[in-house]
């Protein structure tokens, strides 16, 4: 493993790996244990090597237990890997010391965070000599607050990639790490130029992490004014030199809407293909919305179900729908619609799926359940949610506070969003409600004093007449 390899993919804020053990219904457990018995074969060789002590099969055989969702065992492997990997630290071995601190870091694959173990596998990394090591520590400190140990260790970090790169001049990581720092001002005097320069030759030489780099500060403007165009070019090199899935979607995408680009829709199908055979869900659904958009549903369908598969939260809410209502090319299932939109509703917060399923609930007559979709749906900025919001705020017992003020709040904004039920509340508001409660409120107690005082008056006229 590459020592940056570990440092990108904890800064990129990589998510360990704790997959849930579901239960089996009955009847599955016939075909499971079949499965058990394949993953088993499969599973005995690398075994036979893990017993031999190879850190590679015994990282293979617990990803594998990980992802037959068999957390028991996956987590005895790993945690013999994490006992093989202190082993080979303990002897010495610099990147086994990397990569310990990055498990207990991130509390990756079954392995407890723990910074303090962190902090003392990465401060031997550094006096090891390894630079990853010492970053790792700046951003331990930064993360903690502690500023003055973060630059000493940063420092310490540009000093030894410094060094590196002074003994061979080609050190692509190296050379982007400098560039890095230098940009951002990390263990050393920040020169935006200084490091955009360092990280365009890491760029040239090949490293996918400067082309990245490159791509986010033109496309974001870091230190530099934007410049979509040129961020393109990186993403583009990204896509061709290094495969990158991601940045062939951005590229697909930045040619198919002309977005600091010349659109070019060829060109633009080509990157979704590209990012589409890469396994990367935006990219699976955009083809399957563009397939479905061409007249050719039952052809996007497969990529539906795909992007689905991969939680894409487009396609859910896109596939939910469909089995929820049924169409031409998909048979209706309204329990499996259902549970898809909640899915993308309620774990991924999808704004539409909040209001497909806030206007399924309110057709079946249930409203209380619509109210909450509806309430989710106008958080989540939709218009077309906006105008009940609104009538719930004046709607005395509903699940909001009567607030009139709110209810004009909501409807206003839902107006501005260009929809016209809020554009007529927003009128009846102004013109009838309105004038209604000013006259109510102010009115009809004037009204009641004058009516009590002519009455007294009269009275006082008849008592006046009796007296005379």
């Amino acid at each position: 493993m590459k020592h940056s390899v570990v440092i990108v993919a904890l800064l990129a804020g990589a998510c360990p790996l704790s997959p849930g053990q579901s239960a089996q219904p009955p009847s599955a457990v016939r075909v499971m244990e079949e499965k058990d018995a394949s993953l088993e074969e499969r599973l005995r060789t690398l075994k036979e090597q893990a017993e031999k002590g190879d850190l590679h099969a015994t990282q293979q055989i617990y990803l594998r237990y990980a992802l037959a969702h068999k957390p028991d065992e996956a987590r005895t492997w790993a945690a013999r890997y994490t006992g093989l990997l202190t082993q080979k630290a303990e002897g010495g071995d610099s990147s086994a010391m990397l990569q310990l601190g990055a498990r207990y870091m991130g509390g990756a694959d079954y392995t407890p965070r723990d910074i303090q173990q962190a902090t003392t596998w990465f401060s031997r990394a550094a006096e090891a000599g390894e630079p990853a090591g010492a970053y790792m520590l700046g951003e331990i400190y930064s993360r903690a607050g502690n500023v003055p140990m973060a630059q000493q260790a940063y420092t310490k970090a540009f000093e030894l990639y410094t060094d590196r790169l002074g003994k061979d001049a080609g050190d692509i990581e190296a050379l982007y790490w400098i560039g890095f720092m230098l940009q951002n001002g990390q263990g050393t005097k920040q020169d935006t130029a200084a490091g955009l320069a360092r990280l365009e030759q890491a760029c040239e030489a090949g490293s996918a992490w400067a082309a990245a780099q490159l791509f986010k500060t033109y496309y974001n403007g870091i230190g530099v004014p934007k410049n979509k165009p040129r961020a393109i070019s990186y993403a583009r090199k990204m896509a061709d030199d290094h495969h990158n899935g991601t940045m062939a979607y951005i590229v697909a995408r930045a040619y198919l809407q002309g977005e600091g680009v010349s659109q070019d829709i060829e060109l633009g199908e080509h990157y979704l293909d590209q990012a589409e055979r890469a396994n990367e869900p935006d990219a699976i659904y955009v083809k399957a919305r563009r397939l479905e958009e061409a007249g050719k549903a039952e052809e996007a369908l497969p990529y539906y179900r795909r992007a689905a598969g991969m939680q894409q939260r487009d396609a859910l809410v896109r596939l939910g729908t469909k089995m929820l209502h049924g169409s031409p090319e998909l048979e209706q299932d309204t329990e499996r619609g259902l549970a898809l939109l909640e899915l993308a509703g309620n774990r991924f917060e999808s704004p539409s799926a909040a209001l497909e399923l806030a206007r399924y609930y309110e057709g079946l007559g249930e409203q209380s359940t619509a109210d909450s979709w509806y309430i989710a749906a106008s958080n989540r900025g939709v218009p077309g949610a906006m105008a009940r919001r609104g009538l719930l705020h004046l709607i005395p017992g509903s699940s909001a506070s009567w607030d009139p003020t709110r209810a004009w709040q909501w409807w206003r904004t839902g107006e501005r969003a260009g929809d016209k039920t809020c554009a007529l509340y927003t009128f009846l508001f102004l013109y009838v409600f309105t004038p209604f409660l000013l006259i109510f409120v102010f009115g009809l107690p004037v009204f009641i004093s004058r009516r009590y005082a002519k009455q007294a008056e009269r009275e006082l006229t008849e008592a006046s007449k009796e007296e005379a």
